[in-house]
């Protein structure tokens, strides 16, 4: 199959995965508690069925790594995609409109697409390795702000495990007085998504899933931006760890205050 074709059975896949999330009316009997903080709803898993039928369709035989499976393998020996049927599940249960399908594809352990799209705004981000970046087919790239004092930074408060909130916190405050300004959406893909396009020039959080971000790193990357652990190590993308995300001018001026 052509890179292009691949993208365009992909993009047709995520938008009728969308008219779930937006046509779905939840409530309480809809919510499934995994955990503090962490929730699974009927569309999440609605989302994934779907999702995983229509991508073994792409392509026979793959391997699909989902939030919301017990029996991942988390290898890329065979074409692998990586799924989060819906990012920012909690958005969705409040009404929030911030929330998102994630899909990246490894072909040959290599980053082959992403695509991260919010079915109540309609926007989609995509990317193809060595393509660039896109936003509903317009190419976009991070800002070229190069000062701290001078950057918006977004930061996720990894809710899943509030034992680790002040090691957040005490960052964001730090961050806060050397920044123009924070937000907080309660989607990671989205975020690593606003940094590709630049209305975000940062953005970080403690602990993520590969599905968090794995469709945002080859997002970020193709649209100029840098992502990184922490410590500055390169992100193994089958394992959870910290994130830092920025358009690669600031980087280091935030990991200096992260780390």
């Amino acid at each position: 199959m052509k890179p292009h074709d691949l993208m365009e059975k992909v993009e047709k896949a995520v938008r009728a995965a969308g008219r779930i999330i937006r046509d779905t009316r939840l409530d309480e009997s809809h919510i499934t508690v995994k955990g503090t903080a962490n929730f699974a709803t009927l569309v999440d898993f609605e989302v994934q069925s779907y999702l995983m039928q229509e991508l073994a369709g792409i392509i026979p035989g793959s391997n699909v790594i989902t939030e919301e499976s017990e029996d991942n393998r988390f290898n890329l020996d065979s074409p692998t995609w990586v799924l989060d049927p819906v990012d920012g599940t909690t958005n969705l249960m409040y009404g929030c409109r911030m929330s998102a399908i994630s899909i990246a594809l490894y072909i040959g352990q290599k980053p082959e697409l992403g695509i991260i799209f919010n079915p109540e705004s309609d926007e989609m981000f995509t990317a193809e390795a060595g393509k660039g970046a896109f936003l509903n087919g317009r190419s976009i790239s991070v800002s070229r702000n190069g000062r701290l004092q001078d950057s918006l930074i977004g930061f996720g408060t990894t809710p899943y495990d509030k034992t680790k909130s002040l090691q957040t916190f005490e960052r964001v405050h730090s961050i806060f007085t050397a920044c123009r300004d924070v937000r907080r959406s309660g989607s990671a893909a989205l975020d690593i998504a606003y940094v590709a396009c630049g209305r975000l020039d940062g953005f970080f959080e403690l602990n993520l899933q590969p599905w968090d971000y794995d469709a945002g790193i080859i997002i970020l990357k193709e649209a100029g931006g840098r992502i990184t652990r922490f410590s500055g190590e390169e992100i193994n993308v089958l394992k959870q760890g910290s994130v830092l995300a920025s358009n690669g001018l600031i980087h280091e001026q935030l990991q200096n205050i992260i780390r």
